[in-house]
């Protein structure tokens, strides 16, 4: 090989080098867990779950992408939320990436919501993920928006929350219980994240 075609390899095996370490870590946080079982008091479907599975699958898309993940819980056990928000603050170059499905005592409600504390890039990571979302799960834009949820506001990371459907409406529920359906959640979400950093 000739030293020009050398230096191309060294070139591109550098950015590639480079690319990998300025990536964040990806605190993904499924929500709920252990008694906690998440929606509403009443709710036939638990939340955490789903959650902790569309939290596996994001885990496996982003590994295999060259993202350096941590998971705030593996199986279904109670993290309180100070702890969930102490796992990310541990990590350098992060951001927090937390796992819901919604419910409503209106059965008729459906959506995707997303949500960021404050911050520009928070704001910037909610929106790219929202996105990508709402493409893949075709559900309505319930919009990206700032609170003050606890994981939110006490994260030292940019930090966002997915409300990624309504357990409690029949419809969206059925489509949730597809695990292809929410393989195509974890993707959007990981194209979301991939855009940003």
């Amino acid at each position: 090989m000739n030293p020009t075609g050398i230096f191309r390899i060294l070139c591109t095996l550098i950015a590639l080098a480079t690319a990998a370490i300025s990536r964040p870590v990806v605190v993904i946080d499924a929500g709920h867990g252990g008694h906690d079982r998440g929606g509403m008091p009443g709710q036939r479907v638990p939340e955490k779950g789903y959650a902790l599975d569309v939290s596996r699958r994001l885990e496996s898309i982003l590994g295999s992408a060259g993202y350096r993940t941590v998971m705030t819980r593996r199986k279904d056990v109670f993290v309180s939320l100070g702890d969930r928000v102490a796992i990310a603050n541990q990590q350098r170059n992060a951001i927090f990436v937390s796992i819901h499905f919604n419910a409503a005592p209106n059965r008729d409600a459906t959506g995707i919501e997303t949500y960021y504390g404050s911050g520009r890039s928070s704001a910037r990571l909610a929106a790219a993920i929202h996105s990508r979302v709402l493409r893949a799960s075709g559900s309505e834009d319930r919009r990206v928006r700032s609170r003050g949820f606890h994981v939110l506001r006490k994260s030292k990371v940019p930090a966002v929350l997915c409300e990624l459907g309504f357990l409690t409406n029949r419809g969206e529920a059925r489509q949730i219980a597809s695990g292809s359906h929410r393989q195509k959640l974890a993707e959007a979400i990981a194209a979301g994240i991939s855009s940003r950093y």
